[in-house]
């Protein structure tokens, strides 16, 4: 087992403040891969509102090395950190997108229609096209386990958010 420590990330979060806004409230929302979440982000102008969970948790910031994991228990304990990472920085005000999680409720669940999804993954040539229903059936258990409302894009689940906390 890979043994991890916590280090005080203050540092960490005012780098990340100067491209990334620190809002007033957080939101956590989650979307399979090849959903446009990194197209979303990257389409952002100045300095940006909502961040990717792969740069929060780069190892640049916070480190979370979920793809090292040596067994099933490095695995597990890489997606809790991912999941009180997550929930630490949308208390700090972050707004994020991401795919990383092991039972965080989040704000709202992205899940594209197939169509769309499939045309998004047929460009990824880091993805196994295979994996895409499995994909989206995590996303959707995930979303009814724990009561989290599911849209169809992001920026309908934005729109929600924000009217929501209005």
């Amino acid at each position: 087992m890979k043994l991890s420590k916590f280090i005080d990330a203050n540092e960490t979060y005012y780098n990340l403040n100067k491209n990334y806004i620190k809002h007033k409230t957080g939101y956590v929302i989650l979307a399979p891969p090849a959903s446009g979440k990194t197209t979303f982000v990257n389409k952002q102008v100045g300095k940006k509102n909502w961040i990717d969970s792969d740069i929060l948790f780069n190892k640049e910031n916070l480190n979370i090395n979920w793809l090292n994991s040596d067994n099933s228990i490095d695995e597990r304990l890489s997606y809790l950190r991912a999941d009180y990472m997550l929930e630490q920085s949308k208390i700090y005000g972050y707004r994020i997108i991401g795919a990383l999680f092991w039972e965080y409720k989040a704000d709202a669940v992205v899940i594209l229609p197939l169509k769309q999804h499939i045309l998004y993954f047929s460009k990824r040539k880091d993805l196994d096209l295979s994996k895409i229903f499995e994909f989206r059936r995590i996303f959707y258990e995930h979303a009814k386990k724990y009561n989290i409302p599911i849209f169809d894009n992001i920026g309908a689940t934005i729109t929600y958010l924000e009217l929501k906390n209005t």
